[in-house]
């Protein structure tokens, strides 16, 4: 069977244009054999805090990238818990408009020459010999590989009766001007408040400083993982805006989903690999930018290695990915967001807030350093005397 491409690419989000990008300014696969179809057109609203971590943006810079969108260098975190409020300096990345972020991804690949496609929603997903067959709204191509990077409500999966191997988070958002009270994000800090979780959220309610319109604004919004059923977000984010002078009704809700990644999930079938927030992002913080950058980049290494062997088995991307940092940091973010945010995880929460060197190694962790055993020591036994602290009778 003649194939009209090597690969087709669905969704143009970070996961699609990082996966063509990737192809082809690395693996120098010919921009012609690839296609993205994307189900909406550039620029496009995409409902997200916008934080890209450092490791991202080096993925970027790495094939040529740059950072050509109005952003606000994060500067740092605070982290509330309880009566405590833990600051650490540190450049953790950027803060971008997704509609604009994005859409600089999607002319980068364009002017290479891939072929992209909007306003094309998928219709059918349909394996053939040798490849997949993919109906959009407007026409039908053929192609070897299938990339789907097309989110968290991934049309390919739902097209392919996939199950999900986790629940979904649960997010809103919301943006603002900037006021004279908003200490963190004035100072370029990001405001991580956990004192939400007291009251049953699973997550954690931020202020992120962004730009938008030249303006000096607030990203605000409240994530939920959602391991478990019963806390009305909306209800905690009116009353987290409230205590920062905000009305909920007066401000222009934007709810949205994430994915998880976590052991047992889906990321390759014949032909198929599944990247970015269609295989899984981190479920302690709900990013996934950077993630979708890097694994972009390690689904075109495969793709491109599939496209030249005999065999072209994908089987590799999923033993890489778990091995690589990017992985083995989403599985720890897996674990380690259902000891912060679930039974007991006040302690976990508390001890963020109030150890300097706990804060260090999260910013380090949040922009891509992997833990060493050292920090992990010292971090256990910090762990170890804040709680024996803690249980001591009051004097």
């Amino acid at each position: 069977m003649i194939f009209d491409y090597d690969v087709a690419v669905v969704g143009s989000g970070p996961a699609g244009t990082s996966t063509a990008l990737h192809l082809v300014r690395r693996e120098r696969v010919d921009a012609s054999r690839i296609v993205v179809l994307e189900k909406a057109s550039h620029p496009r609203d995409k409902p997200c805090a916008g934080a890209v971590s450092t490791w991202g943006l080096d993925a970027l810079h790495a094939v040529g990238i740059p950072l050509d969108v109005p952003h606000v260098v994060m500067r740092g975190l605070r982290v509330f818990a309880g009566a405590t409020v833990g600051t650490h300096a540190a450049r953790l990345g950027v803060v971008v408009r997704r509609c604009e972020f994005d859409w600089s991804l999607w002319r980068h690949a364009a002017a290479e020459g891939v072929a992209m496609r909007e306003n094309e929603p998928l219709v059918s997903v349909e394996a053939v010999a040798g490849g997949w067959k993919v109906t959009s709204r407007l026409r039908t191509v053929t192609a070897r590989y299938l990339a789907a990077c097309d989110g968290s409500a991934s049309t390919v999966r739902r097209l392919l009766g996939l199950r999900e191997t986790a629940r979904k988070g649960h997010l809103y958002v919301t943006e603002t001007p900037l006021r004279s009270g908003d200490v963190g994000p004035e100072q370029g800090l990001c405001d991580f408040d956990l004192r939400v979780a007291d009251s049953g959220i699973e997550g954690y309610y931020w202020d992120f400083p962004t730009i938008i319109d030249g303006k000096r604004s607030v990203s605000r919004g409240i994530y939920h993982a959602n391991f478990t059923r019963g806390s009305s977000l909306k209800e905690a984010f009116a009353r987290a805006l409230a205590a920062r002078g905000w009305r909920i009704d007066d401000l222009r809700l934007k709810p949205f989903s994430t994915r998880p990644l976590v052991r047992g999930a889906l990321l390759f079938k014949p032909r198929l690999v599944f990247v970015g927030e269609a295989a899984g992002i981190d479920a302690t913080t709900g990013e996934g930018i950077a993630q979708a950058i890097l694994m972009g980049g390690l689904a075109a290494k495969h793709l491109a290695r599939a496209l030249r062997a005999p065999d072209g088995s994908l089987a590799g991307y999923a033993e890489e990915l778990a091995h690589a940092p990017v992985g083995r940091h989403l599985m720890q973010s897996a674990w380690l967001a259902r000891r912060v945010y679930g039974p007991g995880g006040a302690k976990w929460r508390a001890f963020l807030a109030q150890d300097a060197f706990a804060r260090e190694a999260g910013a380090r962790w949040y922009a891509g350093s992997s833990s060493t055993w050292p920090t992990k020591v010292r971090l256990g036994i910090a762990l170890g005397r804040a709680l024996a602290r803690a249980r001591e009778p009051a004097r």
